[in-house]
């Protein structure tokens, strides 16, 4: 499996690689994506598919990161905070790979890395529990 880092997001493209998740979504699914977290469930379903029918990753990096995105950007607007560069990669974790999305109050969430362990193995959560989950949570 080869994750492509050169192409992922930075806090200057994370809001067009979301832009390109919903330009995508309706193009391809018919699906009009409204930055809810109810939407999420539609990312999540296009993850499963992916999963199910054996994408492989060097395929479709890019979607993910836009979904990914997309996901961060979803809670990034309508509860604040701001995306940011993982201060140390550690080789073979990828929570540490991709930015991440810390909100006013300190809660950390990790939309795009989430997106790619959704394709790479079953997840335990999908990014609409995830976020869900997020938001539920006080520090």
């Amino acid at each position: 499996m080869i994750i492509r880092l050169d192409i992922a997001p930075t806090p200057a493209t994370v809001r067009e690689y979301a832009q390109s998740a919903v330009g995508s979504m309706q193009d391809v699914y018919g699906i009009r994506m409204n930055f809810s977290v109810d939407s999420l469930a539609h990312v999540d379903r296009v993850l499963r598919e992916w999963r199910e029918g054996g994408a492989p990753i060097e395929a479709v990096t890019k979607s993910l990161y836009a979904l990914g995105s997309y996901a961060g950007e979803v809670i990034r607007q309508r509860h604040g905070g701001r995306w940011v560069v993982p201060p140390v990669a550690q080789h073979g974790e990828v929570d540490s790979l991709f930015l991440f999305l810390k909100l006013a109050d300190g809660r950390e969430w990790r939309p795009i890395a989430l997106a790619v362990q959704a394709l790479t193995d079953e997840p335990q959560q999908t990014l609409e529990e995830s976020a869900r989950l997020l938001l539920s949570a006080r520090p």
